[in-house]
């Protein structure tokens, strides 16, 4: 399992034309991009397609294997590819965006610590977690750390708003994170999740179906992405 950044704080209008990889990304993703009202929402979402690409093709050129990667979506939507043993997840808020990969499911979550009515939004979490919020003193500090980790439960199992958030809850402590699922099929020993030390202001998670997450997270710049494409015969033709 790996986890990669990639800081987009300094893209803008004049420096970055996302249609340039319109050979890259997938049609849907780059007509999601099309559609978004704000610059920095459709650098987002094609950085983070353009980073999986990236990850994926280091990783094939190390073991020197040469199959095209073919981006698909599941029935929710949630992103796929044509490589079994390559599972991908992305996430992104503010000026990061983040991606793991592993050879099985996973999910990702980064979040903006921002002042939302965190108070209020607890409410359409699970009952256990919302009396464990009262009995915090760092109230906006557990919220996005519970907040990330449920996100990146949902976005493992890959079936979108099927989940509720209040259908599940997560048991916080310093060692040992749990997920405990009411009433699913879910099983609550399959996922496992770590929170990570990111930026200031920032929250990061992830799910695995295993234990083994990296001690760190790979951070890159956005040139290094282009570089690569810039380079690569087989992505830009």
């Amino acid at each position: 399992m790996e986890i990669y950044a990639v800081n987009i704080a300094g893209l803008n209008e004049f420096n970055f034309d996302y249609e340039t990889y319109n050979q890259v990304v997938s049609e849907q993703t780059l007509e999601k991009a099309k559609n978004y009202k704000h610059f920095k929402d459709s650098v987002r979402t094609i950085i983070g397609e353009l980073l999986v690409y990236y990850v994926y093709h280091q990783n094939h050129m190390e073991k020197e294997i040469n199959i095209p990667l073919v981006i698909l979506r599941n029935e929710y939507g949630k992103p796929y590819c044509n490589e079994v043993n390559f599972h991908f997840n992305v996430s992104h808020a503010g000026s990061w965006v983040v991606c793991i990969v592993d050879t099985k499911q996973v999910g990702i979550d980064i979040e903006l610590m921002t002042n939302i009515d965190y108070e209020a939004l607890i409410s359409l979490f699970h009952s256990f977690e919302s009396q464990q919020m009262k009995a915090t003193t760092s109230k906006k500090d557990y919220f996005y750390n519970l907040w990330t980790i449920k996100e990146s439960v949902i976005k493992n199992i890959g079936k979108g708003l099927s989940i509720p958030l209040d259908s599940f809850y997560v048991r916080l402590n310093q060692e040992v994170t749990s997920i405990h699922f009411e009433g699913s099929k879910l099983d609550d020993t399959k996922f496992h999740v770590q929170m990570f030390e990111f930026q200031e202001n920032y929250k990061l998670a992830a799910c695995a179906l295993h234990d083994k997450f990296p001690d760190s997270i790979n951070l890159l710049d956005a040139t290094n992405l282009f570089s690569f494409l810039a380079s690569d015969g087989r992505l830009l033709k």
